[in-house]
């Protein structure tokens, strides 16, 4: 009889134990998912971890482009009437974090991402949009005569409106609103150009970005081309009307997606390897940065020589992810590594060294 009574407690038991680590798991994936929760941690360094993520669909890709995607990067993606060229001058934003811990310094990576613009994109002109720089430092004297200067008093304006949010969603918004007045490609300071535009600035459509990840979830707004006035952009701009700090980048790759499906007359969107692939996930991180064999370093070459500069056909830049990338790759990066140690990013950039 003990032996018959001690069954059913010992399936209570388990059911119980089960029905807990079911709850902690779920309460743990939730605790992930949430981006206020995100940012508190530091970043999104835990969040890629969590092994139920679509880190996978983002590293997933085939390399075709869909039609759109490809006639998109022809330049031949609209109504074919005549249409001004999108202005070939790259904007830049630096130095909008303000008060204690405020970072103004104009550092290596910004130099070779600027030079490469200059180099790859062959700008004639580019403009640093700042609200703190320092001007003396040894990277931008190198560019000081390739580049004009444009303040934004940080008080004034969309940025005096946004002062209680983070540096880089001011620059999300800032972008958007330069873009809008001016016309042009913005690019963030840890995009590296890699081919000639060529056709593409003439597109037909207004605005043109590339898509996020294999799966084509996002698409990011570190390198945007416009036209002046686009209705795509001010449609954006009004998006931050209900934003929130409590998000990331849902504003900055969410919002344009959404908008992209709901407007496709207005915006031309390329493939992920456009601009964006690699991705972000650390393993595609790994691989830029990570040191070649022999073998590697000659098949690196022969595809820059192949694609006229970039890895991949049809790729023109490359977001170097720096969130994720920078304390354990770029921050350490000095031009006698970049000459020296054989990585698939160092060898890319070499040609943007003096």
């Amino acid at each position: 009889m003990v032996m018959l009574n001690a069954a059913p407690r010992l399936i209570i038991r388990s059911s119980s134990s089960t029905l807990i680590i079911v709850a902690l798991f779920l309460a743990l994936l939730a605790w992930y998912r949430t981006p206020a929760i995100r940012i508190w941690i530091g970043g999104d360094g835990l969040y890629h971890l969590n092994p139920f993520l679509y880190e996978h669909k983002v590293e997933s890709y085939d390399f075709y482009a869909t039609l759109e995607e490809q006639q998109c990067f022809e330049g031949s993606n609209g109504n074919h009437t005549e249409v001004e060229p999108i202005p070939s001058v790259v904007h830049f934003i630096w130095g909008l974090k303000q008060g204690k811990g405020s970072h103004s310094h104009f550092g290596f990576i910004e130099y070779l991402s600027v030079k490469s613009a200059l180099i790859a994109f062959e700008s004639t002109r580019v403009k640093i949009h700042y609200a703190s720089l320092d001007q003396n430092s040894e990277w931008f004297l190198k560019l000081k005569d390739n580049v004009t200067l444009v303040y934004h008093d940080p008080e004034l304006g969309i940025l005096g409106e946004s002062k209680t949010w983070q540096a880089a969603h001011r620059a999300d918004l800032l972008r958007l609103q330069i873009l809008s007045e001016e016309g042009g490609i913005y690019m963030d300071l840890d995009v590296f150009a890699l081919r000639p535009l060529d056709t593409i600035l003439h597109c037909q459509k207004d605005i043109i970005m590339g898509h996020e990840g294999g799966d084509r979830a996002g698409l990011t707004n570190a390198l945007i081309m416009a036209r002046k006035g686009s209705r795509f952009v001010d449609r954006w701009i009004d998006s931050y009307d209900d934003f929130s700090t409590q998000e990331w980048n849902y504003h900055s790759v969410t919002i344009p997606k959404r908008m992209a499906l709901r407007y496709p007359d207005e915006i031309c969107t390329l493939s992920p390897v456009a601009f964006f692939w690699p991705t972000w996930s650390y393993k595609h991180i790994e691989y830029m940065h990570s040191s070649l064999s022999p073998i590697e370093v000659s098949k690196t070459k022969e595809d820059l020589l192949t694609y006229s500069g970039a890895l991949f056909k049809n790729q023109l830049a490359y977001h170097a992810w720096s969130q994720l990338a920078w304390e354990p790759y770029l921050k350490s990066l000095t031009p006698e590594l970049i000459r020296t140690h054989d990585t698939r990013f160092n060898i890319m950039v070499r040609r943007f060294l003096e």
